[in-house]
């Protein structure tokens, strides 16, 4: 049987998202459950890891490059997904290399996860975790 185009396009997210591309992703969910490995394949979780995002400004218009990261996993290789108003932890490498350092962002709360299940991918915006 033949897979429907939105089938294809979700198994084409192993390469596109998860290929030579992806970076390694740690989530932390609100209980303090650590999400670090591909509930598919057991392999460490990865993702699409950009360090800036465009934003408008909101007195001109015109886009701004900020330094806000900006996350794209698989849904289905999550065991659980961040939902809007949750407070969830992201661990990425601090620069665009497998070994790198990871460093700590939360979820963005002026920007919730985009990215619905007809997708097959959630977008989740970051910001700086905040030293106290």
């Amino acid at each position: 049987m033949a897979l429907n185009l939105r089938e294809r396009s979700e198994q084409d997210l192993k390469f596109s998202l998860e290929g030579e591309w992806a970076l390694p992703v740690v989530l932390i969910d609100p209980d303090g459950n650590k999400l670090d490995t591909n509930q598919n394949t057991g392999e460490p979780l990865t993702g699409q890891v950009l360090y800036d995002s465009v934003k408008d400004n909101p007195q001109t218009g015109a886009p701004v490059v900020t330094n806000k990261p900006v996350v794209t996993l698989r849904r289905s290789s999550l065991s659980r997904t961040p939902e809007a108003g949750e407070k969830w932890f992201v661990q990425i490498p601090v620069d665009p290399s497998t070994t790198a350092t990871l460093e700590s962002f939360q979820l963005d709360k002026e920007r919730p996860p985009e990215g619905g299940r007809s997708i097959g991918f959630i977008r989740i915006y970051l910001r700086r975790v905040k030293q106290s």
